[in-house]
């Protein structure tokens, strides 16, 4: 069994296409019932227009109340992490309702991620993809993504510790900081090909990879280089990248740096004011206060003309 997901994502097998398309909630008269149909319907329209393509089946999205529901909805053990899941050949999504248990993600990212994963399973029949494709695609929908990501990677790139891409097909085994890792390189893979390239290439490939059921021939074709080549360059791009951004934003650099420019403001402010306190005694002796002017006055005032 392969485990994909949110947190996690369960495909068994390719579902049939159907002509039945929709969205159902278990159970229909929960609290977030509501929104969770607003959000599926926000993000199927969003999730069609990248893929070229709209929902063929029926969804079926489950609200988990407790943790054990969320595992008798699912059939299976999840990682201990896991929020959100999708079974990919039932169409079924299950989520930890946010009533009940605290999940650390947005209600509506759970939902887009969630179900940005069984579509574009879909529209590739059911077949694989790879998974950075699969994760990556599923935050890029969703809007998974913080500042914090960026000095995750940056870390990783400083001390050549980015995970290779092709070595993301276990995911779900993996574990804290490597998990972060792996999710936050799977989007920046994915939105730099969806950003950087062609709007058609996710559908091109799609459509081409339902003809030929050949990712790597389809890749080639759609991309014009090699998978491998491809996902090579992506990464030592995104190491050179980093290696800058790692001296702007790490924590430590970045204190470190805040306070030398916290002195370096303090003593320029000094010189600034001693600089103005000069200016200031010039004046005054060009043009004394009115209480003091009567020494310099050569007039009435002049001693010389007093009795």
């Amino acid at each position: 069994m392969r485990i994909l997901g949110f947190c996690a994502l369960f495909c068994l097998a390719a579902a049939p296409i159907t002509a039945l398309a929709g969205f159902t909630i278990h159970p229909a008269d929960d609290i977030y019932a509501d929104s969770a149909r607003f959000y599926l319907g926000y993000f199927e329209k969003r999730i069609s227009q990248i893929i070229g393509g709209e929902l063929d089946t029926t969804v079926d999205l489950y609200l988990a109340s407790t943790e054990k529901e969320f595992l008798q909805d699912t059939g299976v053990t999840p990682p201990d992490w896991g929020a959100g899941i999708a079974l990919l050949d039932q169409a079924k999504i299950v989520i930890k309702s946010p009533k009940y248990m605290r999940i650390g993600k947005s209600f509506g990212e759970l939902i887009g991620h969630e179900l940005a994963h069984i579509m574009i399973d879909r529209a590739a029949k059911g077949r694989w993809l790879p998974r950075w494709l699969h994760e990556g695609f599923a935050m890029y929908i969703s809007g998974e993504w913080h500042i914090g990501q960026d000095i995750l990677v940056a870390r990783a790139a400083w001390t050549g510790n980015l995970i290779p891409l092709h070595q993301l097909e276990n995911l779900s085994t993996f574990k804290g900081v490597q998990a972060n890792l792996a999710y936050t390189e799977s989007y920046l893979a994915a939105s730099n090909l969806l950003r950087e390239s062609d709007p058609y290439v996710l559908p091109d490939l799609l459509e081409m990879y339902r003809r030929n059921a050949d990712f790597y021939l389809s890749w080639k074709s759609v991309m014009g280089q090699d998978y491998v080549n491809w996902i090579t360059t992506w990464q030592a791009r995104t190491s050179r990248q980093y290696h800058f951004f790692f001296f702007l934003v790490d924590s430590e650099l970045f204190w470190i740096i805040l306070a030398l420019v916290f002195i370096f403001l303090f003593v320029a402010k000094k010189a600034q004011n001693a600089r103005t306190r000069k200016r200031w005694k010039r004046e005054e002796m060009i043009n004394p206060a009115d209480d003091s002017y009567k020494q310099y006055f050569d007039g009435y005032y002049d001693e010389e003309n007093q009795v």
